[in-house]
């Protein structure tokens, strides 16, 4: 993998991003985090769910939840909830920086997308370490919010070193195109 063609895909998810912005109407520079719900929540999950969207409220991210009908009670004031089709699946995963995958989210597809996952323990999925410069993302050992927003606020701290990102992304990369 060039640095030329993970310069290419984050360029593209720029430009993604920026398209994603004007459509849905919010400020795009942000990090932007995905959230795909192609399938109902348990309550569980609902509750952990709600309680992680709470919290990213006092962290610097703008939020985009691709969502079953069913699923669209999901309202805090900083998110914006999309109802799912396949177009919007692709455009939110072209688009966010940052995606929360759960035990039935796609994760290959979010890294071939350059798009970095917030992820449970998974053999696609390596956990980020910052003193040996390796992973493709960030992972969460419990399934409790606490876990999830720990993972999520490590994957926001990263974000702002482009350096460090631009090499999490072609790590995603390399291992989505293995």
């Amino acid at each position: 993998m060039t640095l030329r063609s993970v310069d290419n895909c984050i360029k593209r998810k720029r430009q993604m991003k920026k398209f994603l912005a004007e459509r849905l109407n919010f400020a795009g520079k942000k990090p932007l985090l995905g959230i795909i719900l192609d399938r109902e929540l348990s309550v569980k999950e609902e509750t952990v769910l709600q309680e992680i969207l709470e919290g990213t409220g006092y962290v610097n991210v703008q939020v985009v939840i691709l969502a079953d009908t069913n699923l669209m009670a999901f309202s805090v004031a900083h998110t914006i909830v999309v109802p799912y089709n396949r177009i919007g699946r692709r455009e939110i995963l072209e688009a966010a920086d940052i995606a929360l995958s759960f035990s039935f989210s796609d994760v290959e597809e979010m890294l071939l997308h350059g798009t970095i996952p917030v992820s449970p323990v998974r053999p696609e999925v390596m956990d980020y370490n910052p003193n040996h410069e390796t992973g493709n993302g960030f992972i969460y050992r419990k399934d409790g919010c606490w876990s999830i927003f720990a993972a999520l606020v490590r994957a926001l701290e990263t974000y702002k070193f482009p350096y460090d990102w631009r090499n999490i992304v072609r790590q995603g990369l390399e291992k989505a195109r293995e």
